[in-house]
C-alpha cells in the first residue's frame, strides 16, 4: 500500500487503543510526540466516463488525520496518482471540485503536488500527491456517503474518479480514533487545556537548547532548533526556499540514544525526499551522505502555513563532525531543481554539549549515577 506521511518527523506519546482495521495507520512524531492517522481508499472511474487510459493514473485517496500542539485536529485528503503518462502539477490554492451524495463542494490544497519517481520490478513510474485541507464535517459527511466523485483540476489536465459507501465505510472508525486525538473544531476554543501531567514537560537544559519528556514513560527529547541556512558560498543560482534545521537526540525505550537533522521549509522550493532517501552532504568540503527513514512530511506552522519536514537519521559520529566544521552544505534534488543550501558554524558550537547532555540518555551513565538502594 502506498501512503503519504504528511508531518513531520517520528516517538511515543501514550497513544489511544490502536483501530482494528488493518488499512487504518498510525504514526507518532519523535520530537513531540504528536500523533497522525492515516486510511487509504481506492477509487474507479464514474459511471458514464471512457476507461481508464494507458497514460491516465491509478488513484487512491489518502485521509490524513494530524494532532496539533493546541489539542485540535487537522483533517486531509490527499489522491495519490500513481502511473501516469502526466502530472497534474497543482499549484498552492489549486482546487478539487467535490460531489458527495449530489451535494456540490470544493477543496483547497495548502501546498500543491509533490511528485517523486518510484520503482517498482525494473519499472520506473511518477507518484503524485496532493493534500486537500478537509474539515471535520466533511469527513463525517463522507463517512456516512453512498457516493463520492471528484475532479482534480490540474494546470493542463484534470481527472475525475468516483468511490462509494462500501469503500469509505472505515471512515467512520477513522473519524472514531481521530476525536481521541483533540476536541472536534467546533469546540476545540471552548475545551480547556489540557492538564500538564498529559502533556510532555519541559525540563531544565541550558539555553538554546530544549528537551522535553514523554509523561507515558519519562524518555527524553532534547534539541537544538532554529538553525538557520542560507545559499552556499558561490552560489550563482540562489534559492528561494525558506530553510531552517533542527538537531534532535531522542532517547528510546531500549536505552540507546538516535539523532536526527530536521529541514523545515517553510516556503519555496520542495524538497519532496522519498522514503528511504538519501541526500549529499559535505562538511568543510568532505562528501557524506544523509538517510530520511519516512522521507519528506508535511505538516502546518502555528499560522496555519504548509511546512515541509523531512529527518534525517544520523550517527553520533556525524554530530560530532559537525560540532568542528565551519561549512555544513546539503543538496537535494526537488521537482523544481536542486536545493544547495549551507550552514554556518556557529550554531554547531553548541553541539558539544549538546552531546554531553544526550550522553546522560544512555543507561550505562543512568546507572553509573544511581547511588545503591539503602541497606
Amino acid at each position: 500500500m502506498k501512503r503519504l506521511a504528511i508531518l513531520v518527523c517520528l516517538l511515543t506519546l501514550a497513544a489511544p487503543a490502536r483501530p482494528e482495521s488493518k488499512n487504518i495507520h498510525e504514526t507518532t512524531d519523535p520530537y513531540t510526540g504528536l500523533r497522525t492517522l492515516f486510511l487509504e481508499v481506492s477509487t474507479r472511474t464514474c459511471p458514464g466516463d471512457p476507461p481508464r487510459g494507458l497514460h491516465d493514473p491509478d488513484v487512491h485517496l489518502l485521509f490524513t488525520a494530524m494532532e496539533n500542539p493546541d489539542h485540535t485536529v487537522a483533517y486531509f485528503l490527499a489522491p495519490e496518482l500513481d502511473d501516469a503518462g502526466y502530472t497534474l502539477n497543482l499549484r498552492s490554492r489549486g482546487t478539487m471540485d467535490t460531489l458527495i451524495d449530489g451535494s456540490v463542494g470544493t477543496l483547497i490544497t495548502p501546498a500543491g503536488s509533490t511528485t517523486t519517481n518510484r520503482y517498482e520490478l525494473n519499472h520506473t513510474y511518477l507518484h503524485e500527491t496532493i493534500p486537500f485541507s478537509l474539515s471535520r464535517a466533511d469527513l463525517n459527511r463522507l463517512s456516512t456517503a453512498e457516493t463520492f466523485q471528484f475532479r482534480i483540476n490540474g494546470q493542463r489536465y484534470a481527472v475525475q474518479r468516483c468511490t462509494d459507501a462500501k469503500h469509505l465505510r472505515e471512515l467512520i472508525e477513522f473519524a472514531s480514533a481521530a476525536s481521541e486525538y483533540g476536541p472536534p473544531e467546533s469546540t476545540a476554543a471552548s475545551i480547556p487545556t489540557q492538564h500538564p501531567s498529559n502533556v510532555p514537560t519541559p525540563s531544565s537544559v541550558p539555553a538554546p537548547f530544549a528537551e522535553h519528556i514523554n509523561p507515558s514513560n519519562n524518555l527524553k527529547t532534547l534539541t537544538l532548533p532554529n538553525i538557520p541556512t542560507q545559499p552556499c558560498p558561490g552560489e550563482t543560482n540562489p534559492q528561494d526556499a525558506a530553510v531552517t534545521l533542527t538537531i534532535s537526540a531522542n532517547q528510546r525505550e531500549a536505552g540507546r540514544v538516535w539523532f536526527y537533522v530536521t529541514t523545515d521549509i517553510s516556503r519555496g522550493s520542495s524538497l519532496a525526499v522519498p522514503r528511504g532517501g538519501n541526500i549529499p552532504i559535505k562538511l568543510d568540503g568532505t562528501p557524506g551522505t544523509f538517510h530520511s527513514i519516512k522521507g519528506s512530511v508535511l505538516n502546518t506552522g502555528p499560522d496555519g502555513s504548509p511546512h515541509e519536514m523531512t529527518s534525517f537519521h544520523v550517527s553520533r559520529e556525524q554530530i560530532a563532525a559537525l560540532t568542528n566544521t565551519t561549512l555544513f552544505e546539503f543538496t537535494v534534488n526537488g521537482p523544481t531543481g536542486p536545493i544547495r543550501l549551507c550552514a554556518q558554524p556557529a550554531p554547531f558550537q553548541h553541539l558539544a554539549d549538546f552531546l554531553r547532555i544526550a550522553a546522560t540518555y544512555e543507561p550505562q551513565h543512568v546507572a553509573a549515577n544511581t547511588p545503591p538502594p539503602a541497606q
